[in-house]
């Protein structure tokens, strides 16, 4: 599920991403948002809006903060995120 994941958020974080690593395809759940993508806080708030829309859930408050990896935004859908709510029903 978190190959699907990265698979999937590899676009998103490409289109926001300051700094190009030599092959994007390449990032893994320790991949840093500030220093291994050039995104400011800003730009993170802009993918996690992104991550919202593409997966159509809302991603409460509290998850927002904490938010430095791609591994982060990774367990965010992954335990938030329709998949997690079905899970839970």
């Amino acid at each position: 599920m978190t190959d699907e994941l990265l698979h999937t958020l590899t676009p998103l974080l490409r289109a926001r991403a300051e700094s190009q690593p030599p092959d994007l395809r390449e990032l893994t759940p320790e991949t840093r948002l500030e220093q291994d993508l050039g995104m400011d806080s800003m730009t993170i708030v802009h993918v996690l809006e992104d991550i919202e829309e593409s997966f159509d859930f809302t991603i409460p408050d509290e998850r927002l903060a904490g938010v430095y990896t791609v591994g982060d935004l990774v367990d965010i859908v992954r335990t938030t995120g329709p998949a997690a709510a079905g899970r839970a029903a």
